[in-house]
């Protein structure tokens, strides 16, 4: 998202938990400091990191995802290796930090990595040196970093699944991304933004504004973004009986939550519920709600009986 676009959006972002992240990114910009940014899946880390870099002079800005290769090649991607170092190395890489000198690195979901991977990590950022494999000496690296996480990794860290140490050095500053159910003043601007993406115009009665309003998006700000391009299907245009319809959940429940008669936490477990009974497949589930299957499998643990 080019960083013009970026400022436009946040312009429009007026819910106040969104101007408090939007205040605490503007004071930490200009720093070198470690940030971790955590929440929700699909809360908009991603953007909020982009917001953050482009606000800073260390640019451009590399995102890279720490599920998204193998732990045994990522020591490789990241760090480099020479020429001889293991199978099909046939020339010196720098590696991907050395490679964003002077620039930020974004590290999106830093709670994905393994306990061996985690102790080269923090070697890594605290020496600001890496070891590219095969080498005989160690090389510099000059960027600024940033994390993701999970809202679990504070229990990760309990469970000793994240290294305490490793934490503590990542979370300098930590800024808390809240979930979309408690920003509904971003609600409507988000849904205008990923509309005029797909090339429509959103018309929304009062009442579909109410309804998307009180809606609990338990897969946040991606599947806001899966509602616009439904909504782009139908030229924009929505009713009440169109907002039930593209999020694919039953009208009683609207009416539930209206009365404030369930917790969202009780909204939540029924509403995957209800999808797992009407599907009867995980992955797609985790689809519709615009999350992982990993995430999923959180979700259904957390709601378990005790």
């Amino acid at each position: 998202m080019p960083s013009a676009t970026i400022f436009s959006l946040i312009a429009n972002l007026r819910d106040p938990k969104s101007q408090a992240v939007r205040a605490a990114i503007e004071r930490v910009a200009p720093l070198d400091t470690p940030v971790l940014l955590w929440g929700e899946t699909g809360c908009g880390k991603d953007f909020w990191a982009e917001v953050l870099a482009a606000s800073s002079p260390y640019q451009p800005l590399l995102n890279l995802g720490c599920g998204d290769v193998p732990e045994t090649l990522l020591e490789s991607e990241w760090f480099g290796f020479r020429r001889g170092a293991f199978s099909g190395a046939d020339r010196d890489h720098p590696g991907k930090w050395r490679q964003a000198a002077g620039g930020t690195i974004f590290l999106n979901g830093i709670d994905l990595l393994g306990l061996n991977m985690q102790a080269k990590l923090l070697r890594a950022i605290e020496r600001k040196k890496v070891f590219p494999l095969g080498a005989s000496e160690e090389a510099d690296i000059s960027c600024r970093f940033l994390f993701s996480a999970d809202s679990a990794i504070e229990e990760k860290v309990r469970r000793g699944e994240f290294r305490a140490d490793l934490y503590y050095r990542i979370s300098t500053v930590s800024i808390f991304i809240p979930p979309l159910r408690e920003r509904p003043d971003d609600i409507l601007p988000l849904l205008r933004y990923f509309c005029a993406r797909e090339g429509v115009t959103v018309e929304l009665d009062d009442c579909s504004c109410q309804r998307l309003r009180l809606y609990p998006w338990p897969g946040n700000i991606r599947e806001l973004e899966n509602f616009a391009c439904g909504l782009a299907v139908r030229n924009g245009i929505l009713d009440p009986e169109g907002v039930d319809a593209l999020l694919d959940r039953p009208q009683p429940m609207l009416d539930l939550i209206q009365a404030g008669e369930r917790t969202l936490g009780e909204v939540e477990a029924e509403y995957i519920a209800y999808l797992l009974r009407k599907y009867g497949n995980k992955s797609r589930v985790a689809r519709i709600l615009g999350i992982t299957r990993k995430s999923l499998y959180n979700k259904l643990k957390r709601h378990e009986p005790h």
